[in-house]
């Protein structure tokens, strides 16, 4: 499948690299709250040059709130995206101090640990996934993300010098999906939750179209389809960013198992892929300026 010029997957790295290793570099040195003025800067450099972003920020509030945004708005919206950007920083140096962090739903992850199995985390680009990830760590969860990389692949080089250890805990899709496959079954049989992002589709993804936001949108059925190849529990995973330093984590019950019957597999698999739609949708109404697609998320390929 070719991917069209206004697809995620044909985005370079936003910024410069060098300017990006800078600004992680000083974060280290002056801390979260020393950062706060470069993090005002940068989302105004984006609001007022960055069309194309700036673009798909309003159609997001547009759809979500029945009129175009204001400045205010889509402003407050790149401000967000930076600060959460920045914060992986400090996440993945597990230096948290002065970030408060509240947890809804935990115990359902801790009942399935004790079970001795693994499970599926269904998240979305909706707040921080980083966030969870250094939760769950901090409380002896093993979390790995399996998902396509190669758009950021500057960025996360940037990212494992920080955590050299980072490298371990992603599973990159790449042109392997049967090794894949074979690795992320033996994670959940081990006892580690596996990481999936459902709201972007990848090369070669098969599309699913649900409705969200009162028009269909295209959905990746990839996680969907291995969720029920893993035959495991399936949670739906938020991490809710909140200004000026609180992380919301939710974490719900999707599916006891995914099932996909031979017969009816087309209608199951939309049944699905609309509940997650749907419950994608609902979070995002709780939290609008976490909303980081930044590309025409309807268009679809």
């Amino acid at each position: 499948m070719t991917v069209a010029p206004t697809t995620w997957l044909s985005k370079r790295e936003r910024g410069v690299v060098f300017a990006m290793r800078c600004a992680f570099r000083m974060a280290t040195v002056v801390g979260r709250t020393g950062m706060r003025p470069f993090v005002l800067l940068i989302a105004l450099w984006y609001r007022l040059f960055d069309r194309a972003a700036l673009r798909a920020s309003r159609d997001w509030f547009s759809r979500l709130h029945g009129r175009p945004p204001g400045f205010r708005e889509t402003y407050r919206h790149f401000r967000a995206f930076t600060q959460v950007t920045l914060d992986r920083v400090f996440l993945l140096q597990g230096r948290t101090r002065g970030l408060v962090f509240t947890s809804h739903g935990t115990e359902h992850l801790r009942r399935q640990q004790q079970s001795g199995r693994g499970a599926v985390l269904l998240g979305a680009h909706l707040g921080s996934y980083e966030a969870l990830r250094a939760r769950g760590a901090s409380v002896d969860l093993p979390i790995r993300i399996v998902g396509y990389f190669e758009n950021a692949r500057m960025i996360n080089e940037l990212l494992e010098r920080l955590n050299p250890g980072m490298a371990a805990r992603v599973i990159h899709m790449g042109d392997d999906p049967v090794g894949v496959m074979a690795d992320v079954r033996d994670q959940v049989e081990h006892g580690t939750f596996v990481g999936l992002l459902g709201d972007r589709v990848g090369l070669n993804d098969r599309v699913v179209r649900a409705p969200f936001l009162g028009e269909e949108a295209p959905f990746a059925a990839g996680p969907f389809l291995l969720a029920s190849l893993l035959r495991c529990p399936v949670y739906l995973v938020f991490g809710l960013y909140h200004e000026p330093n609180r992380y919301e984590l939710h974490c719900e019950p999707f599916a006891e198992r995914i099932e996909l019957p031979r017969a009816d597999r087309e209608q199951e698999l939309r049944r699905w892929v609309g509940r997650y739609a749907e419950r994608l949708e609902a979070y995002g109404r709780m939290a609008p300026d976490n909303w980081f697609n930044w590309f025409d998320f309807w268009s679809g390929p």
